[in-house]
């Protein structure tokens, strides 16, 4: 070949480099926290899972940006924000201590956190109209609760957490990020009770062998859907992204059919009927409303 057609052939070769997709699309760090069922985890990788698979929605709306993933616990998500390193975290739940590091962007929605317990021990449980209630629990039983060292649990529940670790009613366990084991300590008798979300506690209970058949309680304290979201790292990147990632959120829930199927495949049928008009209003409200980011640092 001559000179001159080596020299053409390369010049195609850059010229179709650079006008491809891949190369021009901007990287988007993710860092993403393994949960069952939320976001599963193959050879140190996160796959799939509810919001995995809600995230390729969300980049499909994005398609100037190329998602890049990685695992992340919340002390190194903490430590990447204070360094000002530029990324975005998710499955989270807004707390004050993150606010300060990030900005939040509201994504999706959960059904209540419920008590997971051994389903012979029901009878053991204070109940009001078949939800357990949390201030019975403590005021008229010795059960004893265990809770993950790496999760955040929302509303009412967190609440009760603090109080019922200072009191010794309740344990914190590490080991499994996902909190995998704390079920497995449930089904094999060292704890009494956990709490979970629906789709976690299915997840699991079809994956991991139990030695007790598990049942999932729902709470009195806490009836409220959960929101459940993203941060992005508070400077004027961040800002720009989340920016940006709320808009794409809103053109979601402005057409939720795709989300809802991911709900309707992961969590068991009972709680989707219960909570699938609520779900739905919480989308058709999203899709109205805009956040505002204020500037940071």
């Amino acid at each position: 070949m001559s000179g001159y057609l080596i020299r053409l052939a390369k010049t195609c070769l850059f010229i179709l480099t650079i006008c491809s997709p891949a190369a021009s699309a901007e990287a988007l760090e993710w860092t993403v926290w393994p949960l069952p069922g939320v976001v599963n985890v193959a050879d140190g990788k996160p796959t799939d899972g509810i919001t995995m698979e809600a995230l390729d929605l969300l980049m499909a709306r994005l398609p100037d940006l190329q998602a890049d993933y990685r695992l992340a616990n919340r002390l190194r998500q903490q430590r990447l924000m204070k360094n000002n390193h530029n990324f975005c975290s998710i499955p989270l739940l807004q707390r004050e201590d993150s606010d300060e590091l990030g900005y939040f962007i509201p994504f999706m929605a959960s059904t209540p956190i419920q008590a997971v317990i051994r389903h012979g021990d029901l009878a053991k449980f204070p109940l009001e109209d078949g939800r357990l209630s949390l201030a019975r629990l403590m005021s008229e039983t010795e059960l004893q609760g265990g809770i993950s060292g790496f999760r955040t649990y929302p509303g009412d529940v967190h609440t009760w957490i603090r109080k019922a670790v200072a009191k010794g009613r309740v344990e914190t366990v590490t080991g499994a990020q996902g909190g995998e084991n704390l079920m497995l300590m449930v089904s094999h008798g060292r704890l009494d009770f956990i709490f979970e979300f629906a789709s976690i506690s299915r997840y699991m209970s079809k994956a991991l062998r139990m030695r007790e058949p598990l049942l999932s309680l729902p709470i009195h304290e806490e009836q409220k859907l959960v929101e459940t979201g993203i941060y992005c790292t508070r400077n004027e990147w961040g800002r720009n992204m989340a920016s940006r990632i709320d808009q794409a959120v809103r053109e979601i829930a402005a057409e939720p059919a795709a989300l809802m199927e991911l709900y309707v495949a992961g969590m068991p049928e009972e709680t989707w009927q219960a909570f699938s008009t609520e779900m739905a209003k919480y989308y058709q409200q999203r899709a109205r409303r805009s956040v505002v980011f204020e500037p940071g640092q």
